[in-house]
């Protein structure tokens, strides 16, 4: 690896908004009994103002668990669908997919995170830019264009199968410098199991988007929103080894 390596999420990061989650809770709703899909999407929206701490207002222990231990809103209506309604796999799976089309349409609102962005414009040829996501390629690529940032990127990874499958990216991006220097290797992104905790368990710096101020683990620096985490970002890329660390230490890291 000649470049330093900065893997980035798409959800959550790349782009935010609860509109498309709304649409996928949604179309999971259309499957269930009337008052099933009004508590639903109700939990739902409870997850999106709150986080885990919706956990609170529950309507029993199933539900309070599902809130609590989801890290993240698609998370949360996958959990709650299945554990709390009992939902099949492949009826989540497919309000999921219709989703990820609906996302291409211009009228489904998604916010381009663009400080980060312009960021990684200002980054590339300095790093390596990899996009990483669990979407479909099929579905990824045109919503990729529709937001004009399929350039952005020295490459796409779609379909990652993530936590394991960026283990596997890292170990074969990294090459020898998995043990020596892992630390070339940075990951930014909103899910702690998986975007950050795979980089953290190898020595990597992690910037980690914690919306809801979670703190589900060690983590280079860590922010409620994706622009306080920019600094970090511009620091590892100077010095991959420990500028990013000593600026999360500094508190440049933003809230957390």
């Amino acid at each position: 690896m000649t470049a330093p390596l900065l893997i980035v999420d798409f959800d959550g990061t790349v782009v935010r908004g609860d509109a498309p989650v709304r649409y996928y809770a949604a179309r999971i709703a259309d499957t269930l009994r009337p008052a099933d899909a009004r508590d639903f999407l109700a939990a739902t929206e409870r997850y999106l103002s709150a986080g885990p701490a919706a956990a609170a207002a529950a309507a029993d222990t199933v539900e309070a668990a599902a809130l609590r231990e989801s890290l993240d809103s698609w998370g949360a209506v996958l959990s709650l669908a299945a554990r709390r309604y009992d939902v099949p796999g492949p009826v989540i799976a497919e309000a999921f997919a219709r989703c990820r089309e609906a996302m291409i349409d211009r009228a489904c609102d998604v916010e381009l995170v663009g400080p980060l962005m312009d960021t990684l414009a200002d980054l590339r040829g300095d790093v390596a830019i990899v996009l990483v996501t669990n979407s479909p390629r099929d579905s990824m690529l045109p919503l990729l264009d529709r937001l004009g940032i399929t350039a952005a990127f020295d490459d796409i990874v779609a379909g990652a199968a993530k936590p394991d499958g960026l283990r596997r990216l890292l170990q074969h991006r990294l090459g020898p410098d998995l043990r020596t220097r892992p630390w070339r290797a940075c990951s930014i992104g909103d899910h702690y199991r998986n975007d950050i905790e795979p980089a953290v368990e190898i020595g990597a710096a992690a910037a980690y988007i914690d919306r809801f101020g979670r703190a589900d683990g060690p983590a280079t620096a860590r922010a409620r929103r994706a622009e306080d985490l920019l600094p970090v970002l511009r620091a590892w890329t100077a010095d991959p080894q420990g500028q990013a660390r000593r600026a999360a230490l500094a508190g440049r890291e933003g809230p957390g």
